[in-house]
């Protein structure tokens, strides 16, 4: 097949890759089963927008953190709601004597969330999807808040209030003073207090055997943050060095720490605890565990428990194998400018479904209200005319990642000759230069993708050109000229290149994990670009449970993965694609990263230039550093460490159109801005009528 362009009828056969794994939310959730999907009958696409729309950018913060050292709230009324209205639903409860009134179950300090379109109507069920066991995963996740400190900003640039009425980081970075709303309350009645922080760090994070190591974010300086309370509705966060970093990433975003956040309901988790319930274990093993912190965990969890109290604006009631069922929170803490108590959708069902062929038929089928997760940008065409036949409209939001696609060589694969050949530059910018951008651009999406080498998004303020194009260009005679330096000769047949000493073809599989881009297809076409200057590639898809498994014993010679955390909202939080680390999302440094993770006591110790990435990432976390930002990127642009595809593709929303106030114009679908949580999805109403 001619790699310089490909077909219509290519298009097609990749697309019957394009279905196997499930999205998962970038270091997310167990994976469903693997399957193939049957590509339906011939599409026409051509393009399918002249220009991705973007989200329509909010207030200019008033200052970065570097500059002002205070929260940034969007603007709201400067009053909050004379009175408060509910749903119908509740109100019946109400008047039944269920439920306390409504000015009763809010907080004092209510959150009053800016109008996201219109004013909604209450009522109805909100019909999703997901591919996975869990009580609320896919697009149930999309279409309600987090309950996270903080929120997101619109354009993903800074923290807003949320659970939090207000913050205040110190002026030297060192301290984060918290303030909690009065009167806030779980979804169980029960208030909301400083006890249950106080729960969380004291019972939770110091107990090793809940927590048996920290994560990093909660040790900058390699010494875990103090937690005081301050007052009854104020406590403080302090660190042993400057972290202006901590209000965003931690607070606002839930990067490394999963359902652990900072607060967790201690009225109900105590009978679960062996420090407050000498019967836990007794409890433990009657669920079936064999230890009380296995009980403790599940019932921690929001995505397992259907009892654990929440915050966040739906809770679970009743659950089924087929179906997820939840309701409304009665207690859910915020309104609309006019005083209505949100979300203004009653009720969501999520489905579960098998495989993605199963989802994309019943997508297209008009069985959902909303899909985003799991949907490929090469079935845009079967979505359209599904839309079209079923009274629903196609969105397309930024990806906002720096690489739908990239790729790492393990620079610390166990053989020797190998590991000499990834190690060296010249081999990685080969594979770089031989990839047809444009033509993924073209075969996959349709020309709206950025044909760049993997860095930070344009929007990024870290953002250089000379960086993007690094290496990016198609070029296979220069591709070649590297190759032959190395000394990697062909053989005889001119079909491989061959290692330095063993002269063996060179042939490296490996394997991957189809989740959140279309992984299969691309690599397909990589696979053709790199046969082409002798480089073969056997790759296979496995669930990600097993490729952590063998990424952790360094068992990968090769890696991909989707490149995000490239909006600085989580750039260089963690070192993820820009400097070594463990873990199952990249390879190119394993032994590297686990050095420095353990201090020394384990893996291999990197050359003083990987050490260097180190310190300026490091550098990066604390101070936010512009400096260290472009040392890192302009080392990622000379050695390529990672090796990028395309990058900021569009990513397709499938909306019924009575499901109103989801932004037209778009957001980020993606994990470094937690998809569609700055879009306040709990404003998101159906018409009835």
């Amino acid at each position: 097949m001619d790699i310089s362009k490909h077909t219509r009828r290519d298009f097609l056969r990749l697309a019957g890759l394009s279905a196997a794994g499930v999205v998962v939310a970038a270091c997310a959730t167990p994976e469903p089963q693997v399957v193939e999907k049957v590509v339906q009958e011939t599409v026409e696409v051509t393009k399918i927008v002249e220009v991705v729309a973007t989200s329509a950018p909010e207030k200019e913060p008033e200052g970065e953190a570097e500059a002002e050292p205070t929260a940034t709230p969007e603007p709201e009324p400067e009053q909050g709601p004379s009175k408060y209205s509910e749903s119908p639903m509740l109100a019946e409860r109400v008047a039944a004597g269920e439920l306390p009134p409504v000015e009763e179950r809010l907080p004092e300090d209510v959150r009053v969330c800016p109008l996201i379109g219109e004013v909604g109507e209450y009522g109805g069920t909100l019909t999703v999807a997901s591919l996975t066991t869990l009580l609320w995963a896919g697009d149930a996740e999309m279409a309600m808040d987090r309950p996270n400190l903080l929120r997101i900003s619109q354009d993903a640039t800074h923290a807003t209030e949320h659970i939090l009425k207000d913050w205040e980081v110190s002026d030297d970075f060192m301290s984060v003073t918290c303030h909690m709303r009065k009167g806030m309350k779980w979804s169980d009645g029960e208030p909301l207090t400083v006890e249950d922080y106080r729960y969380w760090y004291e019972d939770m994070l110091l107990n090793t055997e809940i927590t048996p190591v920290p994560t990093v974010k909660y040790r900058p300086g390699g010494e875990l943050m103090q937690f005081d309370i301050i007052d009854d509705y104020t406590f403080k966060l302090s660190f042993v060095q400057p972290y202006p970093a901590f209000s965003l990433v931690s607070l606002a975003h839930q990067t490394g720490l999963g359902d652990n956040r900072p607060f967790q309901p201690a009225h109900y988790l105590k009978q679960f605890h062996i420090k407050y319930n000498d019967k836990a274990t007794e409890l433990a093993k009657a669920a079936g565990f064999d230890f009380w912190y296995q009980l403790h965990a599940r019932e921690s969890s929001r995505t397992q428990s259907i009892d654990t109290p929440r915050l966040t604006c739906y809770i679970p009631v009743r659950d089924t194998p087929q179906m997820s069922f939840s309701e409304r929170n009665p207690y859910y803490h915020a309104v609309d400018p006019e005083g209505n108590q949100l979300p203004y959708i009653d009720k969501m069902n999520m489905s579960r479904v098998v495989d993605l062929s199963t989802l994309d038929a019943q997508t297209v089928g008009g069985s959902f209200d909303f899909a985003a997760m799991e949907l490929r940008i090469l079935n845009y065409a079967t979505y359209a005319d599904g839309a079209a036949a079923s009274n629903a409209r196609m969105l397309l939001w930024q990806s906002g990642k720096g690489g739908e696609v990239i790729y790492n060589v393990n620079c610390n694969w166990a053989d020797e000759e190998w590991a000499e050949v990834f190690y060296d530059d010249r081999f990685r910018q080969a594979l770089s230069l031989a990839i047809n951008r444009a033509d993924i651009n073209n075969v996959i999406y349709f020309g709206n993708a950025s044909e760049t080498q993997f860095t930070v998004v344009p929007v990024s303020k870290h953002y250089s050109p000379e960086y993007a194009l690094a290496y990016a260009e198609f070029d296979l005679d220069r591709a070649n000229a590297l190759l032959d330096e190395m000394g990697l000769e062909w053989n005889a047949a001119k079909t491989h290149r061959t290692w330095p000493t063993s002269k063996g073809d060179i042939i490296i599989s490996w394997d991957l994990v189809e989740t959140e881009t279309p992984k299969g297809p691309i690599t397909e076409l990589i696979t053709e670009y790199w046969k082409a200057i002798g480089i073969e590639i056997r790759w296979k898809s496995i669930t990600r449970t097993l490729l952590s498994q063998k990424m952790d014993a360094n068992e990968e010679p090769m890696s991909l993965w989707h490149g995000d955390e490239t909006m600085d909202t989580l750039f260089l939080r963690t070192r993820k694609f820009f400097a070594p680390q463990t873990g199952d999302e990249n390879c190119w440094g394993v032994m590297w990263g686990m050095w420095d993770e353990s201090n020394g006591e384990q893996g291999w110790e990197p050359p003083q230039y990987i050490k260097d990435l180190f310190v300026w990432t490091d550098e990066y976390g604390v101070n936010e550093s512009p400096e260290a930002a472009q040392k890192v990127l302009a080392s990622q642009a000379e050695h390529i460490w990672t090796i990028g595809s395309v990058g900021n593709a569009p990513h397709p929303i499938f909306v019924r159109n009575t499901l109103r106030n989801v932004s037209e114009l778009g957001g980020y679908w993606t994990w470094d801005s937690l998809w569609t949580y700055p879009e306040f999805p709990e404003q998101w109403w159906l018409q009835q009528s």
